[in-house]
Parts: C-alpha cells; sequence; structure tokens
C-alpha cells in the first residue's frame, strides 16, 4: 500500500470512529438530563430516540440532534474515502456506496427532528431500508475476503430489527411529532417493544460498524 493510501485509510478509520463516539454518547448525555411532558425520567425501554431529539421537551435535543448529524457526516467522510481507495473494484463500491447512503439517512435524522414531521418520517424510513441492504453486503465482503466474521452477529441482528420496524403497520404513527406522550399519557409501559428495539438496532449497528473499522485496521498493519 502507498503512502498516500494508508494516510487515507487511517483518515477513514478515525473519522469512521469519531462519527461512531458521537452516535453513542450524545443519547446518554442528553438521556440523563431528560425530563418529558408528564415529568417522566428517560428509560432506554419505553422512550425512543426521536423522543430524545425532540425540541421544547428533550433538555439536550440540540445535542443528540447535532450528535447524529455530525457522526453521519463523519461516517459518510469514512466511506467516501474508503470509496475512493476501492475505485474499479466493483462489489467494493458497492459496499461503500450503500454505506454512505446509510450513513447520509442518519445526518438527516439529526437535520430534521421529530418536530419537522414528515422529513423526519423519511429519514427514518431510508435507515430502515438502508440497513439490510448495507448488512448484506458487508456480509458477502466478509465472506468473500475471508476476514474476521465477528462483524456478522451484528449486522445480521441490525438488518432483522431494521425490517421488523419498516414493516410494522405503525411505523408512520411512530415517527410523527408527540405519538408516545398522546398513546400513554402518564402512564407508559415499563417495556415498549417499538422503543427498545429502535435502541437495539442503533446498538447493532454501532457495533457492526465498529467490527468494519476494527478489521480494516488489522487489515492495515
Amino acid at each position: 500500500m502507498s503512502h498516500d493510501n494508508s494516510v487515507l485509510l487511517r483518515f477513514s478509520n478515525r473519522t469512521g470512529l469519531f462519527g461512531l463516539f458521537l452516535l453513542t454518547v450524545t443519547p446518554v448525555l442528553a438521556a440523563l438530563m431528560y425530563c418529558g411532558d408528564a415529568n417522566e425520567r428517560f428509560s432506554f425501554l419505553n422512550h425512543t430516540l426521536s423522543e430524545l431529539g425532540r425540541y421544547d421537551v428533550s433538555q439536550w435535543a440540540l445535542l443528540v440532534n447535532g450528535g447524529l448529524f455530525f457522526g453521519g457526516l463523519s461516517l459518510v467522510a469514512s466511506f467516501a474515502t474508503r470509496l475512493w481507495l476501492v475505485r474499479g473494484v466493483e462489489f467494493q463500491a458497492a459496499l461503500y456506496s450503500a454505506g454512505i447512503v446509510l450513513a447520509l439517512a442518519i445526518t438527516a435524522v439529526g437535520l430534521f427532528p421529530v418536530n419537522v414531521g414528515s422529513l423526519h418520517q423519511h429519514a427514518m424510513t431510508t435507515f430502515y431500508l438502508m440497513t439490510p441492504i448495507c448488512a448484506l453486503l458487508y456480509c458477502v465482503a466478509l465472506w468473500r475476503d475471508r476476514s474476521s466474521r465477528l462483524g456478522i452477529a451484528p449486522a445480521t441482528m441490525a438488518a432483522l430489527l431494521a425490517i421488523s420496524a419498516f414493516l410494522d403497520e405503525h411505523r408512520d404513527l411512530m415517527l410523527m411529532d408527540r405519538y408516545g406522550y398522546g398513546l400513554f399519557g402518564e402512564q407508559r409501559p415499563t417495556i415498549w417493544w417499538p422503543a427498545l428495539e429502535g435502541w437495539l438496532l442503533l446498538a447493532s449497528v454501532g457495533l457492526w460498524l465498529f467490527f468494519t473499522l476494527g478489521v480494516i485496521r488489522r487489515q492495515q498493519r
């Protein structure tokens, strides 16, 4: 590998890891400060990421949405760099191109929070659709290249959760502003599956991308 390519590869790895850091840390910090419409504390078991990014209710909504926006852009930069490095290799180019679209969907979720309405729904729907596509391409790439396959489990989990969320008959309703509050009022169930499913999906995608960057770093050495 040439010196220029190794520099670009390190940039891709570090930019991607920084994006994952933003996507992981900002929701946790905002959750600690959250106080909802019914003065309830935030719970990952029955509150959605969309609620955490809702302005006028979530005290640190700007932090969450900023983390999604800049974290997504960081992943766009990481995947775009990898795309340039593998130019001419059709399958890998397709993998990283799909990764760019997935990262842009994450960016759009931060740019258009649930208060915006339909734009938020479109961004989340794109994220649901691109996740299984990227996961499939990623798993095939690992199989073809005989790389470490630790990332297959979270990629598969992310794909299944995304498909489940996309096929949910109440998907559009759950992405509407104040849906959770209008449904529950002051009494939320201890565990609300759509909310938990969303957090499990985000965690699976983050873990899968972390393994992806880890494999890249081992290959670099």
